[in-house]
């Protein structure tokens, strides 16, 4: 049985000293507890089952029943749980103006990035209606906007030119026809990938892109966007640069041909800049602040359509300026109307295509769950990362069938679906519906949309991406790591392209995790007087320090990775290597034995003993270490080579008659401990050795007399006989509270 110890009030006394309150129910005394004691009055139920029954059970949780099969349905179809359940009154309203709103955006969006991905600007507007339609089918999130991306679309530039050079003898006249070839065959292929992972559950992936990667990625895309549009904008044209240090190659031709730029494209792209910038910022002022109604309460206005304006006028005076036959303007071109027929797209460049199909499933995943999950806590309902896998994989697959490329969600347009209304699902299908309505009827009147105008769209929708510049800031003071894989993936994709950037930035991610991981921080702990409260010395002052114990905390997991480092860090921070002082001591017994034999030598043999005495030896005497407490709290797992670590660590302090003990193991890792040490048929680590908390390690090792039998004698045996009178006259003179 485990001995009680008092707990004791600070105010307690004889001459009636007001008393501490204690809650109702809180004991005044408990047991010290080593993990021994402790699971000899209490039982674990720690799940023991192999992987045979684990599976077992899983089998028996599926329900075949027909409510079982509807189940599976609903979350298979989302659209089969909202539909039912859609209200009417409040929600109808908000989705159609949301649509609405949504739409006027979504259809200058969507022919400016099918053309920043060198495609036809239609194919843009089959995205935009076909694609929102499958999402709204499959998908959880209700405020995200599918369909075309600025990223998505750069990417897709990159891999098909990757192609295209491989090419032999690509005439001009079917270049475009390749392209668009390459791309329906990339869209199918980024669906087949996502929805495989959607079944295998692998919608966790996304944990190993983190924030400030993703921030990061994404500026530096946006800087290859940018570079792509720039000339347009001035009416120049510039050799198409793909791989490394291909903007440094882009800029350079550019100013070198600056002097060719069209006067008439420069005053168009000032000017359309200027108007949507500055309704940008009043619909940002708007959705910030609001507008105060009578009652002063904030209330809500549709954001004004600056691109619609934009596109309408820059139409209209291109048509009746004929800006493209007499200034020498590009514009949109001919737009077919109609549905595309529904092709078969093409296996042929499967193989070429894998790699960057992986990258654009991966960033477009990214994006697509990080929007829904932001809107869904913001709204407060669930977003199921896998069965987003599976509709934007379904919205690829079924797209690539009527000409739609890869897609994403777009930052600005799912902010304008939300701020203006939109509740559900349906509001992306009113969108799509409006699209329809451009595709059957009224897609010829855009033919003489200048394309520089279409530049200035995306320029000013990439100003989202650039302000997340201002990161840097905010993490250089929360987080130098942080900063760097900010920074360094951002660099990486500017000067080495978008694929390999975020590859790189990837890897250099899970560089910073095992550098971490490698050197986690250690520190020695001391106890807060007159609490059993314990924390980092370094870091807080009135901290005592324990006599003769060493209290060592380590921030991570004990792993190959970082064994050698906790081994070192321990013995420098307790001030003790017990290999160097079994030597000292060694050389020290040789040295008294070459003296007695040779007693002339008497005086050189004391001064060789004054100076091989190893100062940690010394130190080691004058602060009479008797005990080392490992703190297992922070420890998640221990692997085999830590284990053997921890054994070794223990045999070394033995040698030296240092006890070693550990607190507040984990039930995982207890159990590697006590299973690895069985298997090796080594006694060093045991539950005796094991304390349920730092401060019953400390009790047990100040106050042997109270401990169990069994802790006592292991204590005594190990306890140098130099030791024994300071911890006696310790525990005579101590009186100790916890609380």
């Amino acid at each position: 049985m485990p001995s009680q110890f008092i707990v004791e009030d600070e105010n307690d006394s004889a001459d009636g000293k007001k008393r501490r309150r204690r809650q109702k129910g809180m004991q005044d005394s408990r047991p010290i507890y080593s993990e021994d004691d402790f699971q000899q009055h209490y039982t674990y139920t720690e799940d023991q089952i192999g992987a045979y029954e684990k599976i077992k059970r899983k089998l028996k949780e599926i329900d075949c029943s027909p409510r079982g099969g509807w189940t599976f349905l609903l979350g298979l179809l989302p659209i089969l749980h909202w539909i039912p359940s859609y209200n009417l009154k409040d929600d109808l309203i908000g989705d159609i103006i949301s649509g609405i709103t949504t739409a006027i955006m979504r259809i200058p969006q969507a022919m400016a990035y099918a053309i920043l991905a060198t495609l036809p600007a239609v194919y843009g507007l089959y995205v935009a209606f076909f694609t929102v339609l499958v999402y709204a089918i499959f998908g959880t999130s209700k405020h995200i906007s599918i369909g075309t991306w600025a990223i998505t679309s750069i990417m897709i530039d990159g891999a098909i030119d990757e192609i295209i050079a491989k090419e032999e003898e690509s005439k001009p006249t079917s270049d475009t026809q390749l392209r668009v070839q390459i791309a329906i065959s990339l869209c199918l292929l980024v669906g087949i990938i996502q929805v495989a992972m959607g079944v295998l559950r692998l919608g966790i992936v996304t944990v190993y892109l983190s924030e400030p990667l993703i921030r990061g990625f994404t500026t530096g895309a946006a800087v290859h966007v940018f570079t792509s549009q720039f000339p347009k904008m001035v009416g120049i044209t510039v050799t198409r640069y793909n791989g490394v240090f291909a903007l440094v190659y882009t800029y350079v031709e550019f100013f070198s041909v600056l002097y060719t730029a069209n006067p008439t494209a420069i005053i168009i792209s000032v000017l359309s800049l200027i108007l949507l910038a500055s309704i940008g910022e009043i619909n940002e002022l708007q959705a910030n602040k609001g507008w105060l109604r009578k009652d002063g309460e904030k209330g809500k206005k549709l954001p004004l359509p600056s691109e619609l304006v934009v596109v309408i006028v820059s139409t209209a005076a291109s048509y009746l300026a004929n800006f493209e036959s007499k200034y020498d303007l590009p514009v949109v071109g001919d737009i077919p109307t109609g549905l595309p027929k529904p092709i078969v797209p093409s296996t042929k460049y499967f193989g070429d295509l894998i790699g960057n199909a992986f990258a654009i499933a991966i960033v477009n995943f990214a994006i697509v769950i990080s929007l829904g999950q932001t809107y869904a806590k913001k709204h407060n309902y669930e977003v199921d990362s896998n069965q987003e896998l599976i509709a934007i994989g379904n919205s690829h697959i079924v797209g690539s069938f009527f000409l739609c490329f890869p897609h994403a969600t777009s930052m600005s347009r799912t902010a304008v679906q939300e701020g203006s209304g939109g509740r559900t699902q349906l509001a992306g299908i009113v969108s799509s519906l409006v699209v329809l309505i451009i595709l059957l009827w009224l897609g010829p009147l855009l033919t003489q949309l200048p394309e520089c105008v279409l530049a200035s769209i995306i320029v000013i929708a990439l100003r989202g991406m650039f302000r997340q510049l201002k990161d840097l800031l905010m993490l250089w003071k929360a987080s130098l790591v942080d900063f760097l894989l900010w920074f360094v993936t951002f660099l990486l994709v500017v000067l080495l392209g978008v694929d390999l950037g975020l590859l790189l930035g990837v890897l250099f991610a899970l560089v910073t995790i095992i550098v971490r991981s490698q050197s986690p921080y250690c520190a020695l702990m001391g106890r807060i007087p007159n609490t059993e409260i314990y924390r980092d010395i370094s870091r807080i002052q009135g901290i005592d320090e324990l006599s003769g114990i060493k209290i060592f905390q380590s921030s991570s997991s004990l792993s190959f990775i970082n064994a050698e480092h906790f081994k070192k860090t321990l013995y420098k921070m307790v001030g003790i290597n017990p290999k160097d002082v079994l030597i000292t001591r060694n050389e020290s017994k040789q040295a008294s034995e070459r003296s007695i034999l040779t007693s002339r030598l008497f005086s050189k043999y004391k001064s060789l003993s004054e100076d091989t005495e190893d100062p940690t030896l010394s130190r080691t005497m004058s602060q009479n270490v008797h005990t080392v407490i490992i703190e297992c709290g922070m420890f998640t797992y221990v692997d085999v080579v830590g284990v053997k670590t921890l054994q070794t660590i223990v045999a070394d302090f033995e040698k030296v008659d240092i006890r070693v003990i550990f607190a507040s193991c984990k039930a995982s890792v207890r159990n590697a401990l006590l299973t690895i040490t069985s298997i090796n048929q080594s006694g060093e680590i045991g539950l005796d050795r094991m304390y349920v908390s730092v401060h019953d390690a400390v009790l047990s090792c100040q106050r042997p007399s109270i401990v169990s039998e069994s802790s006592v004698e292991m204590a005594e045996s190990t306890m140098s006989s130099s030791t024994q009178p300071v911890m006696q006259e310790k525990i005579t003179n101590s009186k100790f509270k916890v609380f």
